[in-house]
């Protein structure tokens, strides 16, 4: 691996950190503001924001997956 390709891995993989920590903090500020509905057939707001939040973060789980199996293609995963 060339010196730029390990920057860029070591770089995404601090972009995805970053991500994580962003959408945590965009799940605390939304789910502070639901308002709870009454009833047996209404959808609950609470519910479907953490299910949308809990999507994002398998997907944030998925990418970081992903690079560090090409990291350890690469023989780039210590740096990980």
């Amino acid at each position: 691996m060339t010196k730029a390709s390990e920057r860029h891995i070591i770089a995404l993989a601090a972009m995805l950190h970053s991500l994580r920590k962003a959408v945590d903090k965009l799940e605390s500020i939304e789910l502070a503001q639901v308002q709870h509905l009454q009833g047996e057939q209404t959808v609950d707001h609470q519910q479907s924001l953490s299910q949308c939040f809990t999507n994002l973060q398998r997907s944030i789980s998925d990418m970081e997956n992903t690079l560090v199996t090409l990291a350890e293609a690469t023989g780039e995963i210590s740096k990980l």
